[in-house]
This record gives C-alpha cells, sequence and structure tokens, in this order.
C-alpha cells in the first residue's frame, strides 16, 4: 500500500506530494541534522528544500530544539495564555517596523487571511488585489477561487480578488487582454487591500513605495506577506531591509525554525479591530494556538538569527553558490534552458525554459533527477545557516554531471527517454488528471 492509497495527493501538504518530485526522490525522509537528510533505507542526501523554506537555522539546531524541550516540560497548553505569548509578541514588537500590535497562529495561510479580513472590515470595501507572480498566499478560498484547483468554491468568490501583474503593474480587463494601470482601477473605490509577496518578484524599494503611496492616496490597506521573505531578507524581513513599512505583515517558516508558528503584525488603528472592545472581526483563534513549542522555538530562533547574523550568512551562501552554479550552467550550454536568478541571494531561484521538442518541467525533472542520484535533494534554493561550502562545492560538482545529462538529452531530440518511468514532475495549480 502507497500512502496516496490513503492520503488524497499522498502528502499532506501539495507541494511535497510525488508529483512534484523525479521519480527516484525519498518516498520519505526520516531523519536531518544540519542540511543533510536520510530516507527511509538510510540513504544521504544535501538538502536544499529545507522544509519548504522553513528551516533557516538547519535541522535539530541545539539552541532551538532544547527552548522547545524545555517548554514540553513546563507543559504545552493552558487554560490562559502562558507567558511566551507575551515575550514572542514584545520581541516581534521590537523588531518588525509595522508591528504595533501581533497576532499569533500556526501556519501562513491562517494569517494571510486574517490580514485580508482586518482590511475588509477596515476599509469597508471587498476586492483584494494580489500579484500574478506570487505562486501562493492562502489555502482559503479568496485565494483559492483564483487557481485551477478551485472546486467547491462558489464562483462569487472570485469576484473579490482580482490579479495585477508586478511587473509593469497593470491589470487584465477581459479575455481579449485589455489592460489598465493599475491606479487606473483604484479609482472605483472598490480595493480593500492590495497584497504582495515580495519573495517572488524583482522586489526594488522605488517599486514597494510606489505600492505604499498608492495605498495612502487610496484609502487602501497595504499587506506585505513575508511567510518567506520574514528573517530570510534580515531580521526586520523585506520592509526594515528596503525601509517601507506596510499596514499588516505576515510570518512564518523560518520564524520557528520549522515548528508551527505563524504571526501577523501590524498598526494598532487596524489590529484592534479583532478586539472585542474596538471592532466585530474575529481574527485568529483555535484551541492549540497557545501551545507552546512554537513559541518557544520562535524565541530561540529569532534570537539566534539576530545573535548569528543568519541573514548575512545566507545572503553570502546564497550568492557563493549562485556565481558557481550560474558558471556551471554557461560552461554547459544550458543557459539557454536554465536561468539562476540571484535578484537577492538569500532566496535564489532557477527558472527553466523548453523549444519544439522539449518542456521546461522535463528540463527540470531531468535536472533534479540527476542531482537526487548524486544525493542532492533540492527542488528549489533555500541556504540556510547549516549550508557550508563544502556542501556547494559538491552540489556544483553533481550540477556539472546533471547538466551534462540534460545536454545530452536535449542535443538527442529525446528527453523523455531519460526520465525515470517517463514520469514528469507536475505544477501544483493544474486541473486534475493534467
Amino acid at each position: 500500500m502507497k500512502l496516496s492509497d490513503l492520503v488524497p495527493g499522498g502528502a499532506h501538504t501539495y507541494s511535497r506530494s510525488g508529483d512534484c518530485f523525479p521519480a527516484n526522490a525519498p518516498d520519505f525522509l526520516c531523519r536531518a541534522k544540519g542540511c543533510h537528510v536520510w530516507n527511509d533505507k538510510g540513504k544521504e542526501y544535501i538538502d536544499y528544500g529545507m522544509s519548504l523554506r522553513s528551516v533557516i537555522l538547519g535541522y535539530c539546531h541545539p539552541a532551538v530544539d532544547n527552548a522547545v524541550k524545555e517548554a514540553i516540560d513546563k507543559g504545552i497548553s493552558f487554560t490562559r495564555p502562558s507567558m511566551y505569548e507575551m515575550e514572542l509578541a514584545e520581541l516581534m514588537h521590537s523588531i518588525i517596523p509595522c508591528a504595533e500590535m501581533v497576532k499569533f497562529g500556526k501556519n501562513g495561510s491562517d494569517a494571510t487571511s486574517a490580514a485580508v479580513r482586518l482590511a475588509r472590515a477596515y476599509t469597508g470595501r471587498d476586492v483584494v488585489l494580489i500579484a500574478e507572480e506570487n505562486p501562493f498566499i492562502s489555502q482559503h478560498d479568496w485565494f483559492i477561487g483564483t487557481t485551477e484547483v478551485n472546486g467547491g468554491i462558489p464562483k462569487c468568490v472570485n469576484y473579490n480578488t482580482v490579479k495585477y501583474k508586478y511587473s509593469d503593474m497593470t491589470i487584465k480587463m477581459d479575455v481579449l487582454n485589455f489592460k489598465i494601470g493599475i491606479e487606473e482601477y483604484l479609482k472605483n473605490n472598490i480595493v480593500a487591500a492590495i497584497i504582495l509577496d515580495p519573495s517572488t518578484v524583482d522586489i526594488t524599494r522605488e517599486k514597494l513605495q510606489y505600492i505604499r503611496d498608492l495605498c495612502d492616496k487610496y484609502g487602501i490597506v497595504m499587506i506585505l506577506d513575508e511567510i518567506i521573505s520574514g528573517f530570510r531578507y534580515g531580521i526586520s524581513g523585506v520592509q526594515g531591509l528596503l525601509g517601507v513599512t506596510p499596514d499588516l505583515a505576515t510570518f512564518g517558516k523560518a520564524m520557528g525554525n520549522g515548528y508551527s508558528i505563524s504571526a501577523l503584525c501590524g498598526k494598532k488603528d487596524i489590529m484592534r479591530l479583532g478586539d472585542r472592545q474596538y471592532g466585530d472581526v474575529f481574527l485568529l483563534s483555535g484551541t492549540c494556538f497557545s501551545e507552546t513549542t512554537g513559541y518557544a522555538a520562535a524565541l530561540a530562533a529569532i534570537n539566534e538569527m539576530k545573535t548569528l547574523n543568519v541573514a548575512r550568512h545566507i545572503l553570502n551562501c546564497g550568492q557563493h553558490f549562485c556565481d558557481k552554479l550560474i558558471h556551471t550552467v554557461c560552461a554547459a550550454k544550458m543557459d539557454r534552458y536554465i536561468e539562476v536568478n540571484d535578484w537577492y541571494a538569500c532566496n535564489p531561484s532557477m527558472h527553466y525554459s523548453g523549444d519544439d521538442n522539449v518542456s521546461p518541467l522535463e528540463v527540470k525533472t531531468l535536472f533534479d533527477q540527476c542531482m537526487i542520484e548524486q544525493g542532492v535533494l533540492m527542488p528549489y534554493i533555500a541556504p540556510s545557516l547549516s549550508h557550508t561550502a563544502a556542501e556547494i562545492d559538491k552540489t556544483v560538482e553533481a550540477a556539472e554531471h546533471a547538466l551534462g545529462i540534460c545536454r545530452k538529452a536535449i542535443d538527442e531530440g529525446d528527453i523523455n527517454k531519460y526520465l525515470i518511468n517517463g514520469h514528469c514532475e507536475k505544477p501544483v495549480f493544474r486541473k486534475h488528471g493534467g
């Protein structure tokens, strides 16, 4: 029996499912340390996925795990808030520019959806603008309704979520690709919030300030989804790095070094609408939202990130890796098919292209497959404190071999024969059977 026989999609996170990996990817990972992971058969891999970019310090980081163990020994859930909640709220208030108030949760989706709810209540408007370039914001209806996997979501939900193109700040108005500038759309006074995940775009201070200015001009709530960029781009997130403060911001992933914790931060006049004394917004609430292990992990992880200047290490590590990988891609004459993007080297990305004979996903699958054969698990690149020059050198050596295989397969015009069982990776957001 396979996990997919018991669990729809074969995983509890869609991007962890077998569809998203080559056929030789490990079915299960059973142990991890630093930036190394082991499957159920004992095979070791250098890991760059780092649990969907959440493990920023490295697996089993002693300071974090010891703090969690101490919390467990005190009891993990109480009838009233724990002191951990106060301590973490004070810490977030001290380091995040927009964090006049803070509300904690367990995952990023809940936090971003709570931000949207606040924005709608605060403005009295319904429409939320999301960037086309952002692949994922939330698992809730207001976002998922705009994707290919929108089964079970009322069509009316889609009307209030509108996509804008970050690269040129335009909105497509109809199927004929008629576009208008984002400011022209805002003049309708129906937009409650503009939300942006800065980790998946070429973020600049000028562009971010432009969004800030638009929000101020038209009375719109500016939301930064810093679930990925938070702590990875700096201890104060992108807003601290670039000096542009949003009205609301969400954090998660690296915040707890893999432990379950998220945060919604924002300006007091908006956030207090979630307080029964001031507003009627049911913000974030759950039986396990006060469970102490996530708070203990976050306190320890953030303090480690501050003390060890983890953002600087990740930036240097990522840039070193990108420089070597770009050179290797060019040397293999694969730059037509693979682009290494180092806009912000703390969060590098690889983009794949195709031609008449090969699809981008086939190129990616074969590259990933070859890397796994050599003990490197790299669905994407998430540098951590635990990655060193030794791991980078081994990875680049593996990439040289993988790129050589890719080049050969493309030259032969039949990449499919190189794919194990003809299996090709698939995107999460697609129609079933695709």
